[in-house]
């Protein structure tokens, strides 16, 4: 290659380079090398859009979940020391699944949906075609 002479490919690449402003020696790109970026690319990223949305720490599906069983525990057996216990007893619960992992239940709840391709409880060897 002769001094000077940039082929259509580093040409191109130089174009876009100079439309980033991005400074890259020019015997890289004579070399036919790629180009390294010097500068990071910074991408804000807000904690509040990725935690999920909590009453008490709970995630809020599960806390309308335990409300509802609570005040059912209220009306069904007349006992206010009733739906207090399975109200907090769900808090604590809910609080425990919340911070190990939110989406766990969210994942439970759509499994119904799919065909399990292995279950521990069968004890039977499943048939297997090998092509």
């Amino acid at each position: 290659m002769a001094l000077g002479f940039l082929d259509p490919y580093a040409a191109t690449i130089l174009r876009f380079i100079h439309f980033q402003a991005i400074d890259v020696p020019r015997w890289t790109l004579q070399r036919g090398l790629m180009p390294e970026t010097t500068q990071k690319r910074h991408n804000r990223v807000f904690k509040s859009l990725h935690k999920p949305l909590t009453y008490m720490g709970i995630e809020r599906t599960l806390f309308f979940m335990i409300a509802v069983s609570a005040v059912g525990m209220f009306n069904l057996f007349n006992s206010i020391i009733g739906a207090v216990l399975v109200f907090i007893g769900g808090c604590i619960f809910g609080h425990w699944v919340t911070n190990s992992d939110p989406a766990f239940l969210k994942i439970l709840g759509r499994s119904e949906k799919f065909k399990l391709r292995y279950d521990a409880a069968k004890q039977t060897v499943p048939n297997v075609e090998v092509r």
